[in-house]
């Protein structure tokens, strides 16, 4: 196990048993008791954990790996890795190599067509691949394989076709995984508009969290969780200003008392109501009547 790193001039990692004549190497890495620090380097890793858990952050994510779980890191992504909270070790077999291995010269179609769409795609850079997917298995299975022909004789030619077989499983899993988060985001969009659907149509009666997670079919939490996500507010923060812009709008056109309105939007006291209503808008109610019949005299109206 190498855990030392040598930079260049540019400060990438250059990796030991990395050569030009055979650009790929296998390390085992302990790093139960040490963190590797933040590098970058133009080499592929594929890479799965032997013992334990380990954690990858990127700039833009943190990664939790564990053991029998396999992962790709892309070209030049800085990262660092550590031993995950909790873990009592974490060992991880890594098989780094130059995308030229698999290109074999600039411009090939074994570059523009298979790994260019995956190298200079910023959004790809960690994937993880777990066993439960049949791609997910045959990834390990062929770096169970490499691993195994560690320190034999004449298996340059081996190692280049399995990395190949490899690179193909991991275009098919991040096509896979594209589509689950493609599906999932539509889902979470469904399920925001039926959230929606149901404060709007039931806005005037007693609302609770558990009546919208209810309607929409999953917890409460995770109810409040997919609603902020997009509206970065809660369902039942929502609901009040919803409340509030019907009130405004009876109030300023409309000649139903302050304690009807109050209970026609909701509030079911209006005391509670002007309470509501002073803390969002710095006014009553009745100010705000005053104040838009003033300025619109034509909006009063003798009913609904």
């Amino acid at each position: 196990m190498n855990l030392s790193f040598i930079q260049d001039e540019n400060a990438v990692e250059l990796i030991e048993g990395i050569s030009f004549e055979f650009p790929y190497t296998m390390h085992e890495r302990d790093l139960s008791n040490y963190t590797v620090p933040w590098h970058w380097h133009e080499e592929l890793e594929f890479n799965y954990v032997y013992k334990g858990t380990l954690v990858v952050e990127t700039v833009n994510h943190t990664y939790t790996i564990r053991q029998g779980e396999a992962y790709f890191i892309n070209t030049n992504v800085m990262n660092t890795k550590r031993k995950a909270d909790g873990a009592s070790v974490a060992v991880e077999h890594a098989h780094l190599f130059h995308p030229i291995l698999l290109t074999g010269h600039y411009r090939s179609i074994f570059e523009t067509k298979y790994l260019n769409p995956v190298l200079k795609n910023q959004s790809v850079e960690v994937v993880i691949l777990k066993e439960d997917t049949d791609g997910g298995k045959a990834f390990l299975n062929i770096l169970y394989t490499l691993t195994g022909l560690r320190g034999t004789e004449n298996r340059e030619f081996q190692i280049r076709n399995l990395l190949s077989d490899a690179w193909n499983v991991l275009v098919q899993e991040i096509e896979l995984q594209k589509r689950i988060k493609t599906f999932q985001t539509l889902s979470i969009h469904e399920r925001t508009k039926d959230i929606l659907s149901f404060l709007h149509k039931h806005y005037q009666e007693r609302i609770t969290i558990a009546d919208v997670s209810s309607y929409a079919g999953v917890s409460e939490k995770e109810c409040i969780r997919s609603f902020k996500n997009t509206f970065h507010q809660t369902p039942m923060d929502y609901l009040i200003h919803y409340r509030i812009e019907q009130a405004k709008r009876l109030l300023a056109e409309t000649d139903e008392p302050v304690t009807n309105i109050a209970f026609m939007t909701g509030f079911h006291s209006s005391a509670y109501f002007g309470k509501i209503f002073k803390k969002y808008l710095n006014v009553t109610p009745k100010e705000f009547r005053q104040s838009r019949r003033q300025d619109n005299p034509s909006n009063m109206k003798n009913s609904l």
